[in-house]
C-alpha cells in the first residue's frame, strides 16, 4: 500500500503529538511517584516502529524530526538520538525480512534488541564525549530497567502506531510503502 504526502504528513503529525503526551507524562508523573533514576525513551519505540514498518526515504527526516521533539524533554541532545537513530533503523532495514512481528513476545525480543543498540551506541557518544569509558557500565545500566518496560509495553504501543499509520498487521516485513 502507498501513502499519498497529505497521509503522511497527517500521520506524522499524529504521531508527534502522540510522543508529546508521552513525553509531558513520563517527565510529570514518573517523578512524581519517586521513579527518578530512569527514564522511558518513548522516541525509540516510535522510530523503532517507523524504522521496521515504513519503507521510505523520508523515515530518516522522520527520525530527525522525532529526535528534536524528544529534545525539548530531555537533555539528551537531538542529534546524539538521530545519529542511534539511523543506525537502528539501517539496522533493521537489513534485518527486516527476518523479522516477523507476529506475536507480542517476538515484538518484545525485538525491541529489545534494537533498543541494546540504541543505547549502546548513545553510550560509546556520551563516553567519547566525557573521555571516561570507566562510566560506560553505570550509564548503560541507567537505561536497562526502562527498556525492559518498554518492552514489555511495545506491543500496546505498536498497536497504536499501526492505527494511526495505516498499516495492517500482516503487511509484511516491508509495511507501507510512502
Amino acid at each position: 500500500m502507498r501513502m499519498r504526502l497529505s497521509q503522511v504528513l497527517i500521520a506524522f503529525a499524529i504521531t508527534s503529538a502522540f510522543l508529546i503526551g508521552l513525553e509531558v507524562v513520563t517527565s510529570t508523573m514518573l517523578p512524581a511517584l519517586g521513579w527518578h533514576e530512569y527514564r522511558l525513551t518513548f522516541n525509540v519505540l516510535i522510530i523503532l516502529f517507523l524504522a521496521l514498518r515504513l519503507d521510505s526515504p523520508g523515515v530518516p527526516w522522520m527520525i530527525m524530526g522525532l529526535q528534536m521533539i524528544h529534545s525539548a524533554f530531555s537533555i539528551e541532545g537531538w542529534a546524539l538520538g538521530t545519529l542511534a537513530g539511523l543506525i537502528v533503523m539501517l539496522s533493521a532495514n537489513y534485518l527486516k525480512e527476518l523479522l516477523a512481528l507476529t506475536s507480542a513476545i517476538m515484538t518484545m525480543v525485538t525491541v529489545q534488541f534494537f533498543q541494546i543498540i540504541w543505547y549502546v551506541t548513545v553510550t560509546l557518544i556520551i563516553c567519547l564525549k566525557i573521555s571516561d569509558f570507566d562510566k560506560f557500565g553505570m550509564i548503560i545500566w541507567s537505561f536497562i530497567p526502562g527498556s525492559i518496560l518498554l518492552s514489555i509495553i511495545s506491543p500496546l504501543i505498536f498497536w497504536v502506531l499501526e492505527k494511526i499509520w495505516r498499516v495492517s498487521p500482516d503487511s509484511g516485513p516491508r509495511g507501507v510503502e510512502i
